[in-house]
């Protein structure tokens, strides 16, 4: 473990050194600048192009419309089977009414909307948000689920009733003793006058769900722009890839110009480092006040370009927002303060860390004497 004093030494030899050579310290300071300013530009233009997608992907729902023959009760199960489903952040009903207002709005002018108030020909319907685009199919796949229990068990009870009734009709019509049959006393294994017990007629009944002319009692329709959901998951994966592509070779240019810049400030040392290496000085305490006077230039370096991004960065989305005014109405950018909350670390850290490894390296072939 190294000592606080040696430590002490080579922080001051450290911060010395950037002194005595003050022309190339503020080359490779300039130089460590111009990489974090590149990197602090890809990771603002990276993070808004995922920051616009996911308001995109908010504004691609999923549209599910209602039948006109459930009762409003029956609605209200549906829409909260809805809101249980995965992956669903919100879900908005809308009514007759709303569905005809929206009309109004949107068609200004049209008059085929008027008079419609009596006789809405609209439907009742519900619109879903979901968190992503990718998870549309699941979606999809769960509501598609929900259409399908609400109609058996609608199919069912309406069977079951036709059936009860038709049973008590037909005693009645015997003049049956039993003309007064309990309807409690019907239960799935019961049989028609054609043999054919209730159960039989309920799978028949479901089995026709989906068939060609059949109408769902509940949810009749569920329309989602998969191409676009399709689309906007495809640029966002393109997005991660190329933007972990450029951030690597951007880390092994920036790597390669500072380990050369800071080259030129070791070069003009190498005696100094042979003499120590002579005296019996170790590569590690040779190598101290140079790492630390990497990390010095590199988190220099760093910190100028994030304080001008940091401040720059709200007037420039000003000056967008204000000028191209479509913008704003469209997407809005991500914050200052939560782009930066990121990015400052990152800056320091990539900074500090090439400067460090320049020195490292640039270090490395002088002690070979």
């Amino acid at each position: 473990m190294m000592k606080f004093r040696t430590l002490k030494y080579h922080i001051r030899q450290g911060i010395s050194g950037l002194f005595k050579n003050r022309l190339m310290s503020l080359a490779a300071v300039i130089t460590v600048m111009a990489c974090v300013f590149i990197l602090i530009i890809s990771l603002c233009v990276v993070e808004n192009i995922g920051y616009i997608l996911d308001q995109l992907e908010t504004k691609i729902g999923i549209s599910v419309f209602i039948g006109d023959n459930i009762s409003d009760k029956d609605v209200s199960f549906i829409e909260q089977k809805l809101k249980e489903v995965s992956h669903v952040s919100d879900v908005k009903y809308i009514s007759k009414d709303d569905a005809l207002e929206w009309g109004r709005k949107n068609f200004n002018g049209k008059e085929f909307l008027a008079g419609l108030e009596e006789d809405n020909p609209l439907p009742r319907s519900f619109d879903l948000f979901i968190d992503s685009s990718e998870n549309q199919r699941v979606v999809i796949d769960a509501i598609e689920k929900i259409q399908r229990d609400f109609e058996e068990d609608s199919v069912s009870k309406k069977v079951e009733e036709n059936f009860k009734n038709s049973i008590i009709q037909q005693k009645k019509d015997e003049n049956s003793e039993n003309a007064d049959l309990n309807i409690e006393q019907i239960d799935d294994s019961s049989k028609d006058a054609d043999g054919v017990t209730l159960e039989e007629h309920k799978k028949a009944a479901i089995s026709a769900i989906g068939g060609e002319g059949y109408e769902y009692a509940g949810i009749y329709k569920i329309s989602a722009p998969q191409s676009a959901a399709d689309s906007l998951a495809a640029i966002k994966n393109t997005v991660r890839i190329i933007s972990i592509i450029l951030i690597i070779v951007m880390g092994i240019i920036s790597t390669s110009i500072i380990i050369n810049t800071i080259k030129l400030t070791v070069l003009i040392r190498k005696n100094e480092i042979n003499i120590m290496k002579y005296v019996g000085a170790t590569d590690w305490f040779i190598r101290g006040p140079f790492i630390v006077e990497g990390l010095f230039i590199g988190i220099i370096g760093a910190i100028i370009p994030c304080i001008i991004s940091w401040f720059s960065y709200d007037e420039i989305i000003n000056i967008i927002n204000q000028d191209v005014s479509i913008v704003k109405r469209l997407f809005e950018f991500s914050p200052g303060s939560e782009l930066f909350a990121f990015i400052i670390p990152i800056s320091l850290i990539f900074g500090g860390g090439l400067g460090a490894l320049g020195s490292i390296t640039s270090v490395r072939k002088h002690l070979k004497v």
